[in-house]
């Protein structure tokens, strides 16, 4: 869940957002729960007191990587639209298929 709806039960396109910056996460963790390791508290905690933000898998292209850190900007309103998600993810499968 996005820091705002863990603090304050907001929910809202930006907080869909972050969900889809954590499934583009679990996809290139190859299916891995995210957090691991971590209670739901304690995920909660380090997300919301410490900013905490997961590693990127190895293996994630750094376009990506620079999406899913987009998504999980703190502040809801720095985070994309996905209507901009939609063309940024264009924009790297146009770049791929010119490789």
């Amino acid at each position: 869940l996005a820091p705002e709806t863990m603090q304050q039960r907001i929910y809202s396109n930006k907080t869909d957002v972050w969900s889809y910056g954590i499934m583009v996460w679990e996809i290139y963790a190859e299916g891995c729960e995210p957090y691991p390791n971590l209670s739901n508290i304690q995920t909660r905690a380090k997300i919301i007191v410490q900013n905490y933000r997961m590693e990127m898998p190895k293996g994630t292209p750094p376009s990506v990587s620079q999406l899913i850190t987009q998504c999980w900007a703190k502040d809801p309103n720095e985070r994309p639209a996905f209507s901009t998600i939609c063309q940024t993810l264009k924009d790297i499968a146009a770049k791929e298929r010119m490789k």
